[in-house]
């Protein structure tokens, strides 16, 4: 079936979020006079939300404590990215602008609840015609709600859209939802099975041959 639509998952797919936020983890703490544990340095790798990571990293403090962690993170992160130069993954905006010369619809289905910023400054926000993030859906990834839903607002079939992501939850929400799901990632993770597609990076080349496989559209 022909692709009408591409989805992307945000962190690891777009950008490359991972470390800034860690920074951004550390930054808050420290000024609360709070260590930044390894097991938390872990959660945020690992994708947690936010009071997920505070969680694993403060589990004994007040409520009060947590809410004031919570609350000051996108600050940090905010400050952080007005200096952080290029925070996309490799070869994704370059990508995201290819598919867009070529009149494909796109969008963004992610766990966070405030990806904006973070796609402005990959330089890819207004390439977006949906925006799905944690606070739109009442389940989040492996749930196949988001995708369902980023279907739906594009006015297309879930079969007619492929979907780009980098981790086990976000395969299996899109699979889910009945669409052709490609993980990115420089090695097949041991999860994957052979019959899962994969592609080592966000190249715009081998990403319009997937979208757009019809002879002639190649990318010169």
């Amino acid at each position: 079936m022909t692709t009408s639509a591409v989805l992307f998952d945000m962190d690891g797919v777009l950008v490359d979020s991972a470390s800034l936020h860690v920074r951004a983890y550390e930054q808050v703490f420290r000024d609360a006079g709070i260590e930044f544990s390894m097991a938390a340095r872990d959660a945020v790798r690992e994708g947690k939300s936010r009071s997920e990571v505070i969680e694993v990293a403060v589990p004994e403090a007040s409520n009060i404590i947590k809410q004031e962690l919570f609350d000051a993170k996108p600050n940090a992160v905010a400050e952080l990215l007005r200096t952080a130069g290029n925070v996309s993954m490799p070869g994704a905006t370059r990508t995201v602008h290819t598919l867009a010369e070529r009149g494909v619809a796109m969008g963004v289905v992610t766990n966070s609840s405030a990806p904006e910023i973070w796609l402005e400054a990959a330089g890819v926000l207004k390439h977006m015609s949906v925006l799905v993030i944690r606070n739109d859906v009442s389940s989040p990834k492996p749930s196949p709600e988001g995708y369902l839903l980023a279907a739906e607002q594009l006015g297309v079939q879930p079969a007619q859209c492929i979907a780009f992501e980098d981790s086990h939850d976000g395969w299996l929400a899109a699979n889910r939802a009945g669409m052709r799901a490609v993980i990115v990632a420089a090695l097949r993770p041991a999860w994957a099975e052979t019959s899962i597609e994969l592609l080592a990076t966000m190249d715009s080349a081998a990403v319009l041959a997937l979208c757009l496989p019809t002879p002639g559209k190649e990318l010169a």
